[in-house]
């Protein structure tokens, strides 16, 4: 049985703020997040559609009778910070410098305890394997040197 959390479990806002730091790709925040606690390896809650609710088209998370958020597991959605740093660097939108940041971003989060199979698994679904630096004829951008950084 899933049910909502208890309002004092863990730092459940402080991961979801993790979440968000890295989608949004503000590096800045996200290090106040880990410096105050953020799991840098949490799991984005699986989320359910609620069709009890006046609105049946949203979602919500589940959790579990103890709190604890119910992990989405999927190997191929950005479920973790590091994981959505790897989802993000393909954003058409950003240019190299800010996936740049995302790298520095990845950085970070591996040297707070974040899994890096995972993320390395999502990043070879997404792209493909990289040639490690310098055994490729072009020359290294974001996407190989987060590659890298998993590799390691």
């Amino acid at each position: 049985p899933l049910s909502p959390p208890p309002p004092s479990h863990g730092n459940q806002d402080l991961d979801a703020e993790l979440l968000r730091c890295v989608e949004a790709l503000d590096e800045a925040r996200m290090l106040e997040a880990l410096e105050a606690g953020a799991d840098a390896d949490c799991s984005r809650p699986l989320l359910l559609r609620d069709l009890s609710g006046p609105h049946p088209l949203r979602c919500r998370a589940a959790y579990t009778r103890e709190g604890r958020p119910v992990p989405e597991e999927a190997p191929e959605q950005p479920t973790s910070p590091l994981k959505m740093a790897v989802f993000r660097l393909s954003d058409c939108m950003l240019d190299e410098t800010a996936r740049m940041r995302l790298v520095s971003m990845a950085q970070s989060l591996i040297e707070h305890g974040a899994a890096v199979a995972p993320a390395r698994q999502l990043f070879e679904l997404r792209y493909g394997p990289c040639e490690r630096e310098g055994d490729d004829a072009e020359a290294p951008n974001a996407f190989h040197h987060l590659y890298n950084l998993l590799l390691e």
